[in-house]
């Protein structure tokens, strides 16, 4: 079955293991998932016993993490979902690289998979499978893992399949994406794609030195080195982008 899939890795998250100790890596991983949770819900909250969470009671988007990927789904492939998907993944993208995690990723139309099942012995070992798979996964890993910064491309598969069904792309698009083009590894040169906002509005100039040094904080964060020079490309890539949200009026969207 084809699914709208979004998919991220985070950027340095090699570094961050191997410079942490555990019981930091657990509090990190733990805000990671908090992140998770924000974007599914959307930015809602609801009581809980010891404060407040984010409001999952109303989602149909799924998501599963392993290690340094972060995959966000549809069950089918109504316009509903597909608004879903787009609302939740577009909130992930703008909180990880703006205050948290920096990502990459892509959108796309395509099959994927899932499969769970666990099994606890009586020796107690376990036996857990939590598994997703899927040509559309793999085509998201590929325009994923070929970018050369912290930011979220629109797949040609999940553009066309907008225009299959009749949208006004820059119109149907406009409060979650804009054409931008994408800075690709080893000098790949396409033209301009839809990209994920990572400002809502323009920027001033407090607020883009602001932002930019927030960004750059980002990248260096838990002890993560950025030092090489890959990565240094990464973050000039990512500020040149935020760079294109340079105007003369400010409207940011910012955490709750």
């Amino acid at each position: 079955m084809k699914s709208f899939i979004a998919y991220f890795d985070y950027l340095g998250f090699k570094e961050f293991i191997e410079n942490n100790d555990l019981e930091f890596q657990h509090r990190i991983i733990g805000n990671n998932f908090s992140d998770m949770e924000y974007a599914l819900g959307k930015g809602k909250f609801k009581d809980a016993p010891h404060g407040v969470i984010a409001d999952l009671s109303k989602s149909k988007i799924n998501c599963i993490n392993f290690s340094d990927t972060v995959i966000f789904w549809t069950n089918d492939e109504t316009e509903q979902s597909l608004i879903e998907l787009l609302q939740v993944s577009n909130m992930f993208n703008l909180q990880s690289i703006d205050f948290c995690f920096p990502v990459r990723g892509s959108v796309v139309y395509g099959e994927l998979l899932y499969v769970s099942f666990k099994q606890s012995n009586g020796g107690g070992g376990l036996y857990n499978i939590n598994s997703v798979f899927g040509k559309g996964l793999v085509k998201a890993h590929l325009k994923a893992n070929g970018q050369n910064w912290a930011g979220t491309v629109l797949d040609e598969s999940f553009i066309d399949e907008l225009k299959n069904r009749g949208y006004n792309l820059d119109e149907f698009l406009s409060p979650y994406a804009k054409k931008y083009k994408v800075p690709y590894k080893n000098g790949v040169d396409l033209p301009e794609e839809f990209v994920y906002n990572i400002i809502q509005g323009t920027l001033n100039d407090e607020a883009l030195k602001n932002y930019g040094n927030r960004i750059k904080d980002n990248f260096a964060a838990y002890n993560k080195s950025v030092d090489s020079a890959g990565v240094q490309e990464k973050i000039k890539n990512t500020l040149r982008f935020l760079e294109s949200y340079y105007g003369r009026t400010t409207n940011m969207t910012t955490r709750n």
